[in-house]
């Protein structure tokens, strides 16, 4: 298990090869977790199963707001269906409805429109050239959330047009496996709020353009990762709102870097030290060369010399050269292995010359 905001994992049990869920206990409560699941033979440990994070909680609250942007659709001069986003937080227990209302931009009183299970509303009493602003509030079982007001007023009638292109799209960091590409909003969204962005590539000696992501109207930069090394490429983005996409803007070609390798070994001194019966605290220092891509982190391995299976025990960052190990037996002996990581991947490991004695400490 790991604590999201610490990042450092600690070992929760081992179960039965029978069992396929396990209850783990102790945890802070409103404290955001990750768990992953090992598989395990003689020959060896399995990859990682990682869950997403969850938030611990034994007690139910209200939602929170629903979410936009408020977009509207099927606008003429009297009708009009607009549409918004479940909450982010439910609460722990499920949404059962929305509650819309609705004021004149220039007026002060709301009226209650209708309370619906879904997260749209079509409307047929606008008034031509009227100016409205939107106010949602989720309900679960436990009560009303705060409302969600809509951030720009909607005008009856007025007609929506794809936005213009993003602007000022461009590389800012390339390796040899990935592109950072960055990019401004548009400087016409066509009346009404953007849905997000389309990102495409194309390599050079192709002539099909592949898909790469969709992105959230808030995002401005974007990694594209795994790509073909010493290869030449083009990039393209649309913006897109309720109506359509944008033209498109584009790069010029770009060229991956070099063939990287993977780094060399992290340095000594290799230091172990006691924090107790059962921890210890591990330190190490960098690697002489990074293979030619950024450094991303360290991954650290321990074995009980007992056995013959290496553990992974916990993953750092690139600027970190040190982490706790925790859950250790009493009166075992440990070896420990490090191995820097960039985008190619693990680096022949820095290895303890001699076992690591776990004992309490004197005094």
């Amino acid at each position: 298990k790991c604590e999201a905001s610490k990042l450092i994992w600690t070992k929760a049990a081992d179960v039965d090869p029978s069992s396929t869920s396990y209850n783990v206990e102790k945890l802070i409560e409103n404290s955001e977790y990750m768990f992953r699941v090992f598989s395990q033979n003689p020959v060896g440990m399995s990859e990682a199963l990682t869950s997403e994070p969850v938030v611990v909680r034994t007690i139910y609250g209200k939602p929170t707001p629903p979410r936009g942007p408020l977009e509207a659709t099927g606008m003429t001069e009297t009708t009009c269906t607009i549409s918004w986003r479940e909450p982010s937080d439910d609460g722990g227990t499920p949404v059962v409805d929305y509650i819309v209302q609705r004021k004149e931009a220039s007026k002060k009183s709301w009226q209650t429109l209708a309370t619906v299970t879904e997260t749209s509303l079509s409307m047929s009493d606008l008034v031509m050239n009227t100016a409205y602003v939107f106010r949602i509030t989720a309900r679960n079982k436990e009560g009303e959330s705060e409302p969600y007001i809509s951030e720009d007023p909607i005008i009856a009638g007025r007609r929506i047009t794809p936005p213009s292109a993003p602007l000022n799209f461009n590389a800012i960091d390339i390796t040899s496996k990935s592109v950072t590409l960055q990019w401004a909003p548009p400087s016409s969204t066509g009346g009404t709020d953007l849905t997000g962005y389309i990102i495409e590539k194309q390599y050079g000696n192709s002539k099909k353009w592949s898909k790469v992501v969709t992105l959230d109207p808030g995002h401005l930069q974007y990694c594209v990762e795994n790509l073909k090394e010493k290869s030449e490429l083009y990039f393209r983005i649309y913006a897109e709102n309720s109506i359509g996409l944008s033209t498109a803007a584009g790069t010029s070609v770009i060229s991956l870097k070099t063939h990287a390798t993977v780094p060399s070994a992290p340095t000594e001194p290799l230091e172990i030290r006691s924090l107790g019966s059962n921890s210890i605290i591990v330190e190490w220092g960098v690697p002489e060369t990074d293979g030619g891509a950024p450094l991303e982190g360290y991954k650290i391995a321990i074995r009980d010399t007992k056995k013959t299976m290496w553990m992974e025990v916990g993953q750092v960052s690139a600027e970190v050269q040190k982490l706790t190990i925790k859950d250790l037996q009493e009166n075992h002996e440990y070896l420990v292995r490090i191995f820097a990581r960039n985008e190619v991947g693990l680096s022949e490991p820095l290895e303890s010359d001699e076992p690591f004695l776990v004992k309490k400490p004197t005094g």
